[in-house]
């Protein structure tokens, strides 16, 4: 094959084979790369003058694919489009300060997409100007020696909500029965404890942790992302100033920041909301979209949500029972052979036990928030009972400026909805305090 004019890299072959054929009939050597892994080594020995790449792919994500080929003297001169259909503002952004020459929207229009492509090939467009870190696999940590602290009987696991707020703009007067600590969600296994998120509702989360006569001394923390909201309560966590805790902290790296800095921002550095460095064993642990074997028999499975910024979700697996956990993600309902993130999704909390997600917006708010990157209620029941399948789903990532009264009635509308189709599906509120028991195979 001759030296290929144009890279595509995109995992999904439908979509990325429809942009070769369309540019090859045009008159260019097109290469498709489905590896997001391989994307920048194949560049390189390839050297085309253009790369057009999704966002969303298993491996490492377009963002940091530009931003690797930007930061390279011998690569910067390809121009470089990100083709997406998280179409956010944030991310039109993030693809420009990551050096994009341009951000194509899915779905793009067949009829004008090679155009398009000439013109920025040409230098007739006006471009978007407004090294991938490496990721290791979450291995067991090595002579590990939880206490166990609960109450749990064998096979049993218990989940509990901390935090389920989004982060307001402004600290609200108000007391709320449902409260109004920010994500947090905690896993209890009879030795083991995996939290998610940390946000405000880690703080009192740490406190109980530290007055029980026993604790747990191995900890998982898993970050989806690091908007303020889900990290915030890291500094305020009393587990991590007791040396006797071991404490993980796994998450995605972001090309504007790596999970590394996150941390050492949160906990090291002048601006951490703490007076004293940690003196508990913290381990960081990068993933990517895969699968991980955490503990025996604990199956993390991470895919990257429809959020802006890099956004994981998580799926815990362990004595048999399934925990899915997308609390910033914005089901569309409307999926496409463009727009698969319904789809994909939907395989991935396939017969969930708990689906805990994304439920910002009631449906009237919604209309006026669709593609901010956030959930409306009939959007996410209708999901969760015919797509996902699953068991229990709770409503997470609430307005924080909701009143309680708005929020109970979001949940009867939700329980009204589930009857009135025949959904075999159980609707919560992600109230603070709200526990699940998952009985397991023991």
């Amino acid at each position: 094959m001759p030296q290929p004019d144009i890279i595509i890299i995109d995992d999904d072959l439908m979509v990325g084979e429809l942009s070769r054929d369309l540019l090859t009939d045009a008159g260019y050597n097109v290469m498709l790369v489905q590896d997001s892994l391989e994307a920048v080594k194949t560049i390189r020995a390839n050297m085309p003058r253009l790369v057009v790449t999704d966002i969303m792919m298993p491996g490492i994500t377009g963002m940091d694919i530009c931003k690797s080929i930007k930061a390279d003297p011998a690569l910067r001169h390809i121009k470089i489009i990100v083709v997406s259909g998280k179409a956010y503002q944030v991310e039109k952004q993030r693809a420009a300060q990551f050096g994009a020459d341009f951000f194509l929207q899915k779905p793009y229009n067949v009829e004008t997409f090679s155009k398009t492509i000439k013109n920025i090939l040409d230098g007739s467009t006006i471009t978007a100007r407004t090294e991938p870190v490496a990721q290791a696999p979450v291995p067991a940590p090595v002579n590990s020696a939880p206490v166990q602290t609960t109450d749990l009987a064998p096979g049993q696991l218990r989940v509990t909500v901390w935090g389920a707020r989004g982060f307001p703009s402004t600290i609200p007067n108000s007391l709320s029965r449902h409260g109004r600590q920010t994500a947090c969600v905690s896993v209890e296994t009879q030795s083991s404890l995996f939290i998610l998120d940390a946000g405000t509702g880690l703080v009192p989360l740490g406190e109980e942790i530290m007055a029980a006569k026993n604790y747990y001394k191995d900890i998982w923390i898993f970050l989806t992302h690091f908007h303020a909201g889900g990290i915030i309560g890291l500094g305020g966590f009393r587990p991590m100033y007791d040396p006797d805790f071991s404490i993980h902290i796994i998450g995605a790296n972001d090309p504007e920041k790596s999970l590394k800095d996150v941390a050492q921002a949160a906990l090291y550095s002048s601006f951490a909301m703490t007076r004293q460095p940690p003196k508990a064993k913290i381990d960081i642990y990068e993933v990517l979209e895969d699968n991980y074997e955490v503990l025996p028999g604990v199956k993390l499975s991470s895919m990257y949500a429809n959020h802006p910024t890099s956004t994981m979700i998580y799926g815990l697996e362990h004595l048999g029972k399934k925990i899915v956990y997308a609390p910033d993600s914005e089901i569309w309902g409307d999926a496409t052979a463009f727009q698969d993130y319904d789809e994909r999704l939907a395989v991935f909390a396939k017969d969930a036990d708990l689906f805990i997600h994304d439920c910002m917006f009631t449906d009237a708010d919604y209309a006026a928030h669709a593609r901010e990157g956030h959930s409306a209620m009939s959007i996410v029941v209708d999901f969760a009972a015919e797509k996902a399948k699953v068991r229990d789903v709770v409503l997470a990532h609430l307005n924080p400026g909701y009143t309680d009264e708005e929020l109970d009635e979001m949940l009867r509308s939700a329980q009204a909805r589930i009857q009135t189709r025949g959904y075999s599906l159980n609707c919560h509120l992600g109230t603070e305090g709200k526990s699940f028991l998952l009985q397991g195979a023991g």
